[in-house]
């Protein structure tokens, strides 16, 4: 089985991009970030309440937050690149017939504003990018911010749900 660290995407451009989880900088649940050496593995989504995860290191990382039901989606919308793309896991939490549910939502954010080349290169890798963490329930590809609210994704969930169940 291949690790994230072995993903090498192809971009139109023909240029090969390491995609390196080691570099992914992790934060603790105050927003600071760790300045130890530790690193934190994206594919296990267990450890992490979200990951930004780009082809740009400058936007790769994790948060972890103190406890397990705080909701963090205005956190995990800053931490969003504003003009390019990327990938995103967040646990989300919430209510589904009078229960507490979490589930883990697999993001492709493609912003209006990103060139269409570099569009079509997350949208294209986004299925070996998805194969390669350990568990998500819900894969959602986003264009516009408001898609990442928490008032957005709970109801598409439960609607899910309820067509499951």
């Amino acid at each position: 089985m291949l690790t994230l660290q072995q993903i090498y995407f192809a971009p139109p451009q023909k240029t090969q991009l390491p995609f390196d989880t080691t570099k992914v900088m992790s934060s603790s649940s105050n927003g600071s970030s760790s300045n130890d050496n530790t690193t934190t593995s994206v594919s296990d989504t267990s450890s992490y309440k979200y990951a930004v995860i780009s082809s740009d290191p400058a936007f790769n990382k994790t948060y972890k937050s103190k406890t397990k039901y705080a909701d963090d989606f205005m956190t995990f919308r800053s931490s969003l690149p504003v003009y390019n793309c990327c990938y995103a896991v967040y646990n989300v939490t919430f209510v589904h017939q009078m229960k507490r549910k979490s589930a883990v939502v697999f993001y492709t954010w493609l912003p209006a504003d990103a060139p269409a080349e570099e569009k079509d290169w997350y949208l294209a890798n986004s299925s070996n990018v998805a194969k390669m963490l350990s568990h998500y329930d819900y894969h959602f590809v986003c264009t516009k911010w408001r898609e990442f609210q928490q008032s957005v994704v709970v109801p598409k969930i439960s609607k899910l749900l309820g067509d499951v169940v």
